[in-house]
């Protein structure tokens, strides 16, 4: 098992960090997917949320993650 730290814009859960466990091997993709299921309200948001593996913007979902990786996700935001 791996574990990655998410970080995630404080607002949106109410939270500033959390740990998941992913199998080894484990993607962006996959993390996305446990991190929308411990938080519903970023679902409807999942596929527009950016996300950062080691302060590095990354676009590309298959990317393997690596034991203590710091991802961050960062859902939408509008502004007035």
């Amino acid at each position: 098992m791996l574990k990655h730290n998410s970080v995630f814009y404080r607002e949106a859960i109410n939270e500033g960090e959390e740990v998941f466990d992913l199998p080894s091997g484990g993607s962006l993709k996959s993390l996305r997917a446990l991190v929308t299921a411990a938080h519903p309200i970023l679902k409807d948001v999942e596929d527009a949320m950016l996300a950062s593996i080691n302060e590095t913007f990354v676009d590309d979902e298959a990317v393997e993650l690596k034991e203590g990786d710091v991802v961050a996700f960062f859902p939408p935001l509008s502004g007035g």
